[in-house]
């Protein structure tokens, strides 16, 4: 039987999604006005977003869209600063973490959420929108940690009669064994980036409605001493720096790599057809539990209500299925986040996987986001720590369990004082 090139399936799929589409999108309302979007979109992103503007203008002429890129690290002190003086962006976008701060600044406004079909929105989406009691934006799509791999080297241990590198391993144990039979493993070592590993070991201290469990943090000394065992193996790679490992790994320098998604577009770049992606791996019923960070569209709190309607038409025509198919299909590294988004994994495999792994990844609520926030940083000084033999594994869980029993009593006197 033959088969049709990737490139043609999902041409046709484009072609089909936007037919079938050109009904619901004609019926948004041609309304007058302009959009200023500041957002921090690089690459191939910034290329699908500015499209996606452009699809919308040619469906509402009489409505202008003007964006804007500024660095991830001027992005929101720039917003605060101008909205304060009544000027800035109309809208920007932003990851969720950031809007607890510009809640705080007072710079942008909550909506209405009796006006807004939340519906379709995934629900670890919505976690991180909402605060107290209030959205104050709308979810654009997430990004996760995945297993990136490159193809070309596990070939080549096809030739061979060992079986357990022909595969990418789905286990912890099997990570392991792999990189003592001479596959390299690269992971950036800091208590965010192996987040991970924390629900594999039970050791995850919080969900996505904002409850936080101390006691669960006990167990973080079995991932540590995991993952001391793993630095001690010679083609087990464990360092700070993202960059180090992201650039080993596009020189084909290693064999696996703890990678976020949003470096799978460069990867792709560069390695071809061998860049391949699976699940992180787990360990029995238990699966891994990554982080998820999703960029929401937020408004200025200046905004009229119709440059309030026009965005929020501007978001529901972003979010729509066909564009985020468009979306996932062209970048490789978007992650839906509405619940009618369906991918077929023999013509999308790498974006299959992606979908797979977030549906048990773990989204920071913003209403405890302070709380979590500073746990973060201490439990950071105290992998390092850890990692160094400094203190025991289960001396650096305890000290963490304190800090955020601690850090529980805050916010439970914050939620008193809120009602």
């Amino acid at each position: 039987m033959t088969m049709f090139p990737r490139k043609t399936l999902i041409i046709l799929l484009i072609f089909l999604l936007t037919a079938c589409s050109l009904d619901s999108l004609n019926q948004i309302l041609n309304q007058q006005g302009e959009l200023l979007i500041w957002y921090s979109f690089q690459g191939k992103i910034a290329e699908i977003i500015k499209d996606s503007f452009g699809e919308f203008q040619q469906l509402n002429p009489e409505i202008q869209i003007l964006s804007e890129y500024l660095p991830q690290n001027q992005l929101k002190s720039q917003f605060i600063k101008q909205a304060k003086d009544g000027l800035g962006a109309t809208i920007i976008i932003d990851f969720s973490q950031q809007m607890l701060d510009l809640v705080k600044a007072d710079v942008i406004l909550p909506l209405d959420e009796k006006s807004i079909d939340l519906s379709g929105y995934l629900d670890q989406t919505l976690t991180q929108i909402r605060y107290q009691n209030k959205i104050y934006g709308l979810p654009l799509g997430s990004q996760t940690q995945v297993l990136c791999y490159n193809q070309a080297i596990i070939k080549q241990s096809k030739q061979t009669d060992d079986t357990s590198l022909i595969q990418p391993p789905t286990r912890l144990e099997e990570l392991i064994e792999q990189a003592k039979k001479g596959y390299s493993v690269g992971m950036v070592s800091t208590f965010e980036d192996t987040f991970w590993g924390m629900g594999i070991f039970d050791a995850q201290w919080f969900d996505d409605r904002g409850l936080i469990q101390p006691l669960k943090l006990k167990n973080w000394a079995k991932w540590l001493e995991w993952l001391k065992k793993a630095q001690n193996i010679p083609n087990f790679t464990l360092v700070q720096q993202r960059e180090l490992l992201h650039s080993a790994f596009a020189q084909g320098k290693l064999t696996y790599y703890i990678c976020d998604s949003t470096e799978i577009g460069d990867l792709k770049n560069q390695l071809k057809d061998n860049l391949l992606i699976a699940p992180l791996p787990s360990q029995g019923d238990s699966p891994a539990t990554p982080l998820l960070y999703t960029r929401i569209i937020m408004f200025n709190h200046s905004c009229n209500q119709d440059e309030i309607g026009l965005g929020l038409q501007l978001a529901e025509f972003m979010t729509n299925p066909e564009q985020q198919i468009k979306g996932i299909v062209q970048s490789q590294a978007f992650i839906p986040i509405t619940r009618t988004v369906e991918i077929d994994a023999q013509i999308l495999p790498i974006e299959t996987i992606l979908l797979q792994q977030s549906k048990t990844a773990i989204a920071i609520p913003i209403n405890s986001l302070e709380q979590i926030r500073s746990i973060f940083e201490e439990g950071d000084i105290l992998y390092q720590k850890a990692l160094l033999g400094n203190i025991t594994s289960k001396q650096a869980a305890l000290r963490l369990t304190e800090f955020a029993q601690g850090q529980m009593q805050s916010l439970w006197g914050d939620l008193k004082n809120a009602n």
